[in-house]
């Protein structure tokens, strides 16, 4: 056994170093055993270095969120019961509509203050103008009823009947009577939305004098006109 001190070359069982008697038996580590020690180290780090490489590939992508939302995520605004205007760009009419009615009128009239019977007023200042109003309080049998009742009414205030027909408005019974005063001419027509119980009156009212140029305008406000 080779002295670790010295170098000397002593017996393989000797226990002392034949030179300068060092204790060959004491513990320590031998060059073998030390290289072995080294091995395992560098495996151990080798392998948790695969391990680390491993880990960090099997991480899920995530990716970062967006402020920006879709049409679809923006709340459904409450249908206002104000009436409300709408105006198409280049259009010659706008869009009335309360919640209960909507037609189209002329982008250069007004809405104008209701009055105590009537649901919607545009027009301008004076004349032409056009109202709608529910005259389902007067309890109306039918739609027949309902003309007769208009016909006396307005008969008594001093209009007579120009022309009249049977129509339709929104899909449903209608009846259109031409009325003309001493200088106001009614473009009046009447509605039933259930019969017995529901009826309106679209009313065009224009000065005589002026009317054949207006006729074609409340013609359009009575075919866009709806319940909503």
């Amino acid at each position: 056994m080779k002295c670790s001190k010295c170098g000397h070359d002593n017996d393989y069982d000797a226990t002392f170093c034949e030179k300068c008697g060092i204790n060959l038996k004491a513990p320590g580590m031998s060059t073998l055993t030390r290289g072995l020690v080294v091995v395992a180290i560098i495996l151990i780090a080798a392998i948790g270095m695969v391990a680390a490489t491993m880990m960090t590939s099997q991480q899920p992508t995530t990716t970062s969120p967006t402020n920006s939302k879709s049409l679809d995520d923006k709340p459904t605004s409450e249908v206002s019961q104000t009436p409300t205007q709408e105006t198409e760009s280049g259009s010659a009419y706008k869009t009335y509509s309360n919640g209960i009615i909507s037609f189209q009128y002329p982008s250069s009239w007004d809405v104008l203050s209701n009055g105590a019977n009537s649901m919607a007023v545009v027009g301008s200042s004076d004349y032409p103008k056009f109202s709608v109003y529910d005259e389902s309080k007067y309890g109306h049998t039918s739609l027949a009823d309902y003309v007769e009742s208009s016909k006396i009414g307005m008969e008594e205030d001093g209009y007579t009947v120009n022309s009249e027909r049977s129509t339709t408005v929104d899909g449903l019974p209608a009846y259109e009577i031409i009325y003309q005063g001493k200088t106001i001419i009614l473009h009046m027509v009447l509605v039933e939305k259930s019969p017995g119980q529901k009826y309106y009156a679209l009313e065009g009212s224009d000065y005589i004098s002026q009317y054949d140029q207006d006729v074609s305008t409340f013609n359009q406000i009575i075919n866009s006109f709806q319940f909503t």
